[in-house]
């Protein structure tokens, strides 16, 4: 029972270390994702903000047919 839970220990160790190697790869992919410039950073804010404006229309367009008003 001892060799099992050793086995299993050693097991769990390795399988963690390996997962915080993939969060630091993560960590500097978003990091140069960071490095945009403002032009871009702009066009990015002005995409966000259309989309959310058509989502508003679409969520009461939605809420009209299914109950008559929007809120």
């Amino acid at each position: 029972m001892k060799k099992v839970l050793f086995i299993a220990t050693i097991s769990l160790t390795l399988l963690a270390s390996c997962r915080e190697t993939n969060k630091n790869k993560d960590v500097e992919t978003q990091n140069t994702e960071t490095t945009l410039s403002p032009e871009e950073m702009r066009q990015k804010k002005d995409s966000l903000k259309i989309v959310r404006e058509e989502n508003r229309r679409l969520d009461s367009i939605q809420q009209v047919k299914s109950h008559g008003h929007a809120h």
